[in-house]
């Protein structure tokens, strides 16, 4: 392995989003991860190169959402969970449904999407495979249920590619650990930013509702679907609010139920689904704005019943907006952060609700990164996944070579 290999960046080298990178190892070529970036239109990655086999590492558009349109122009395997099979399938089933009420194209159909479907070939966690002379070994990445990291490995050298990672753990996930590597490709979504303290912040969300609702108003949850949905349910269960749940969370949390060995306690997410009441219909909606809590989609409130709930409380000084995870620049969360306006439907209005927000991450924070990347020990970093890497290749410098290529930039190691 260590006669040349080559690495390029199609998309996500510095940048959060659309990630794609091509590792060329002897005279195999594989390809890890490919994803858009869920914008307005989307923003897609370079084309990818004949490849002989995908590695995904997790369900998330910015890593997955460009495989149809790889399965359309190749012939090629998928490796992933079979987690990550299911939930990827439905973020790109629903992609296509957003495309045509957006009225914009779409690089791939739904023949594409099922064919990708019969392309994965699962992996497990902690699973040895090979390809040529190249041993696999899959590792947990505690980013979302079902994702991984994946050491590559021969006689000579070893590379540990970590995708999104996270070293804490969740009320959903046990976060990652180290694995002794000689490169280290390293996401650095928080280059430069540390999270708060995980309970405090909890707490802190708690009490923020008790005085939403103390006030009469009612506390609106944004909640990406995968993962976060799941754990903001597990952290207000057995809190007494009056809680409904709209959107995809719930259909995601039924699989994460189906493949209990991905998440920490089957037992505590399912008692915390049946502490809130679902949204089915319309006339659920109207009762919901009846209740205290509405945990729903979108995250990022691009899209989904978020809109609809916000459109009847704007007005509503009393109650609030909650944000609970990371609002990327242009999104309509970001907006309401930013300026206190939402575009509904085409159209910014003014929101007068109040408006919070919580660091939920399910990345690892600066120092963490940090930490996890001395426990590999590594000879070489290559930073990627951030838009700011510069903070974080400072400190990571004391250790290792670290390199931080541009999209489209043959490198060798």
């Amino acid at each position: 392995m260590s006669e040349g290999i080559k690495a390029l960046f199609l998309g996500g080298g510095s940048e959060v989003g659309k990630l794609g990178l091509v590792l060329e190892i002897d005279d195999i070529r594989l390809l890890l991860d490919y994803g858009i970036s869920p914008t307005k239109p989307p923003s897609y990655p370079l084309p990818a190169p004949p490849v002989e086999l995908t590695l995904l590492t997790h369900a998330h558009l910015d890593h997955c959402g460009m495989l149809p349109y790889l399965v359309k122009e190749q012939d090629v395997s998928i490796w992933s969970t079979d987690l990550t099979r299911e939930i990827s399938n439905i973020l790109h089933i629903d992609s296509l449904k957003v495309a045509k009420v957006e009225g914009y194209a779409y690089p791939y159909d739904k023949i594409d999407v099922r064919e990708t479907y019969h392309r994965v070939i699962p992996v497990k966690p902690f699973e040895k495979r090979s390809i040529g002379d190249i041993d696999l070994k899959t590792y947990p990445a505690g980013h979302i249920p079902g994702s991984l990291m994946y050491k590559l490995e021969d006689s000579s050298t070893n590379i540990l590619f970590s995708g999104d990672i996270n070293t804490r753990d969740t009320r959903l996930l046990l976060g990652t650990k180290p694995v002794k590597c000689d490169i280290l490709f390293l996401e650095g979504t928080y280059s430069g930013r540390d999270h708060p303290d995980r309970d405090e912040l909890e707490k802190e969300f708690i009490d923020t509702i008790e005085e939403v609702v103390s006030r009469g108003g009612i506390a609106i949850v944004p909640a990406f679907a995968v993962s976060r949905s799941q754990e903001i349910a597990m952290i207000l269960s057995g809190a007494g609010f009056d809680v409904w749940m709209d959107g995809m969370g719930e259909k995601i949390a039924k699989i994460l139920l189906r493949y209990p060995n991905y998440i920490r306690s089957e037992k505590k997410l399912r008692k915390a689904l049946s502490e809130v009441k679902l949204v089915k219909t319309s006339q659920n909606r109207k009762k919901a704005l009846k209740g205290e809590v509405i945990l729903t989609t979108s995250g990022m409130l691009d899209g989904g019943p978020v809109l609809w709930y916000l459109e009847k409380l704007r007005r509503d000084p009393k109650s609030a907006v909650l944000l609970t995870g990371y609002q990327v620049e242009g999104t309509n969360g970001r907006q309401l952060l930013d300026k206190g306006s939402l575009d509904f439907y085409g159209v910014s209005q003014k929101v007068e609700c109040q408006v919070y927000y919580f660091d939920f991450s399910a990345h690892a924070g600066h120092r963490e990164l940090v930490e996890f990347a001395k426990g590999c020990s590594p000879e070489k970093i290559i930073l990627f996944h951030s838009d700011n890497r510069k903070p974080l290749a400072e400190d990571l410098k004391d250790f290792a070579e670290v390199i931080t290529p541009e999209n489209g930039e043959v490198f060798e190691l």
